[in-house]
């Protein structure tokens, strides 16, 4: 639990950081301070779940509270993605996107169980989000104020959800597989998992606090 409270507190830093990063006047944050929104609503209520639920309920609860709250994230990531762009090609690209991950979604509602976690959209969105982090890098590389790169926040932030996604997503695709057949080698994914977890935050936050003044 120790490393589910340094998540829950980093995850906290950076919503609070990203607030603080709007009240400055910088609204072209404010979809990844909603992102971070979600991410902090999602983990605080799976705390408390865990205190009073019983685990034979737990588990079916998390599963159905992360397939309605991760498309939710995923798609303000997509729109902040689709703001930031000024390529028409990969807006549309984007919009492609967000349709195909709330299809995906809507349709496990409909004719899946909703308590099993949903790997393949889960996998579709990390691939998505990784796409979009490395697209936005690419622009800002080639654009006018490549002088000022490091002062953008923005590049913290593609930089940190590039890795985290690509890097917790074989964990996130084969943990339970690997629980039971190998679980020294689910351990091993566990802790790398909490690791690109703290990364991000602690790039996010870090991102915000560097900021230039607009």
């Amino acid at each position: 639990m120790t490393f589910f409270y340094i998540l829950i507190f980093l995850e906290w830093a950076s919503f609070l950081t990203g607030l603080f990063f709007l009240k400055k006047g910088n609204r072209s944050g404010a979809l990844i301070v909603v992102f971070l929104a979600s991410v902090v609503t999602a983990e605080t209520v799976v705390y408390f779940a865990r205190i009073f639920l019983r685990p034979n309920a737990l588990i079916g609860f998390t599963n159905t509270w992360y397939n309605c709250m991760l498309p939710v994230q995923c798609i303000s990531l997509f729109l902040f993605f689709y703001r930031k762009t000024g390529l028409v090609y990969w807006k549309h690209a984007i919009k492609g996107f967000i349709s195909m991950v709330l299809f995906i979604t809507l349709l496990q509602f409909l004719v899946s169980d909703v308590n099993r976690f949903n790997t393949f959209n889960y996998t579709l969105e990390a691939i998505f989000i990784a796409a979009c982090s490395l697209h936005y890098l690419f622009e800002l590389m080639n654009s006018e104020e490549i002088e000022e790169v490091t002062r953008d926040p923005f590049m913290y932030v593609s930089i940190g959800l590039l890795l985290f996604y690509l890097g917790t997503l074989p964990y996130n695709i084969t943990k339970f597989y690997l629980f039971d057949t190998y679980p020294r080698l689910f351990y091993i994914y566990y802790y790398l998992f909490f690791a690109f977890n703290y990364f991000l935050y602690g790039i996010i936050t870090f991102g915000f606090l560097w900021a230039k003044k607009k």
